[in-house]
């Protein structure tokens, strides 16, 4: 994998042509952004989408889960490809697939042709993410200037996870469920201007290893029959022939998966980073905060709407309390980890979670107000846990390995969407939403095991 690209650009007479990091900050988090509101951004469109192409629940959540298996399973092809190509290069074909596919979903005329499009549209992403932060990686060399830059990344990455409902909700409400797809088209265009004007491109400095395609088969064969086992069970009952099946397939394929990476001679996870001390836990308390999370957006959404008759802007404004906190605790985050260190401030993180899952258990359910004190706790974790998790996973990770690392932390967030919208998703608890919240709270328990076991395995603070 590529540790580092050589900054050159395309156009001859550009090819001296110093680096603007702010520039290259500047695009890089606007087209993160992009991908991370096309997550949020569909919860609150799903009863609109449901009542218009006359689908169930369960395809709803697939709408959903097409987008974040694709980034979750093949992010790491994803990876090899930035590697072998150049950071650059993919960053504008991912941009590039995103648009055209962002068309075909505005226009899918029914629900598997949707489901179709989103699975698509996530191929973008795919290509996106370890672009990105390769890019990142190279041109903040300085350790202290990188911290700051991923502060400010995930402060704008994070905004559309926040305000993605807010407005999905007014689009929905103003011009209908097709243009949270269409909206993404001059957003596309303008990345593309800017990155042709702004951007560098990865050069030859770049290790070619063979890819392990049987390995990312097989692990989209695991996250797809997963995810599906668990939307269709909870629909059609967990001993119906397709939960089943999709079950025993999951099972197989990770059986497969494990046998497959001992043996293979390049694997998709190498044995050196996978035992890197810390590194799994960190991993994991990425995809969990991100189970939790997406998984409550989900199943709030719906509650709100099909239970308490609110509109899509109304049910949009209920997650502004979160807003706030997921959009500036970054920089909060990257204040507070230089005197604190990055694990404890983690660990707060985990706690706030925690105290915002605790009080959506007892009070969510009630009243507006219930929910939006239990979603500003979520929120103020979520924001918070960001940059410490980023930090740790590329600390932890050996310095040959942080291409593959930023692409297994990747995969492992959008997996905890892929888990988190189907396990906590087709949970119902009559007039609250106290069995999605009590879910969520299991989940944060986990993460903060999670952070503990990796904090533990450190032979020093990483940050």
């Amino acid at each position: 994998m590529a540790n580092s690209t050589s900054l050159d650009s395309d156009a001859p007479d550009l090819a001296e042509a110093p680096v603007r990091p702010r520039r290259v900050l500047a695009v890089a988090s606007l087209a993160t952004g992009m991908i991370v509101i096309d997550i949020s951004i569909v919860n609150v469109a799903i009863p609109a989408i449901r009542a218009s192409l006359r689908a169930s629940l369960p395809m709803m959540q697939l709408v959903v889960d097409a987008y974040a298996i694709v980034l979750a399973s093949l992010v790491l092809a994803g990876a090899a490809m930035v590697a072998r190509f150049g950071a650059v290069r993919m960053f504008r074909l991912g941009v590039a697939v995103f648009g055209v596919t962002s068309v075909l979903c505005g226009l899918a005329p029914d629900g598997p042709a949707l489901v179709v499009a989103r699975a698509l549209q996530g191929l973008g992403g795919v290509l996106l993410t370890p672009a990105t932060l390769v890019m990142l990686t190279d041109t903040y060399r300085d350790p202290d200037g990188r911290a700051k830059a991923i502060s400010i990344w995930a402060m704008v990455a994070g905004s559309p996870v926040a305000f993605g409902p807010i407005l999905g909700g007014t689009l929905v409400a103003a011009v209908g469920w097709r243009s949270i797809f269409l909206v993404n088209v001059p957003a596309v265009l303008v990345i593309q201007w800017l990155s042709a004007r702004h951007m560098p491109r990865a050069g030859a400095n770049v290790r070619k290893e063979p890819q392990d395609v049987l390995g990312q088969l097989l692990a989209a064969a695991f996250l797809a029959g997963i995810a599906l086992a668990l939307t269709e069970g909870r629909e059609l009952g967990w001993t119906r022939p397709l939960p089943m099946v999709a079950a025993v397939a999951a099972v197989l394929a990770l059986a497969a998966f494990v046998v497959r990476q001992r043996t293979y001679a390049f694997p998709m996870i190498p044995g050196d980073l996978f035992r890197a001390p810390g590194f799994r836990g960190f991993v994991a308390a990425g995809l969990l905060l991100f189970a939790g999370y997406y998984g409550l957006l989900f199943s709030i959404s719906v509650f709100l709407q099909q239970v308490r008759g609110y509109g899509p802007i109304t049910t949009g404004l209920c997650f502004l309390p979160s807003a706030l906190p997921i959009t500036l605790m970054p920089l909060v985050a990257g204040r507070v980890h230089a005197r604190l260190g990055a694990p404890r401030v983690l660990g707060i993180a985990v706690l706030l979670t925690l105290v915002g899952g605790v009080l959506l258990v007892f009070i969510g359910g009630d009243t507006p107000i219930g929910t939006g004190i239990g979603l500003a706790f979520i929120g103020l974790g979520f924001g918070l846990a960001t940059v410490p998790q980023i930090t740790l996973v590329m600390a932890t990770a050996p310095a040959h390995r942080s291409a593959l690392a930023s692409g297994l932390m990747s995969a492992g967030r959008s997996s905890g969407t892929t888990i988190g919208v189907a396990l906590i998703g087709g949970l119902k608890s009559g007039n609250s939403i106290a069995a999605p919240a009590f879910a969520a709270v299991l989940i944060y328990l986990l993460m903060a095991l999670a952070v503990g076991l990796g904090a533990r395995r450190l032979p020093a603070d990483p940050a």
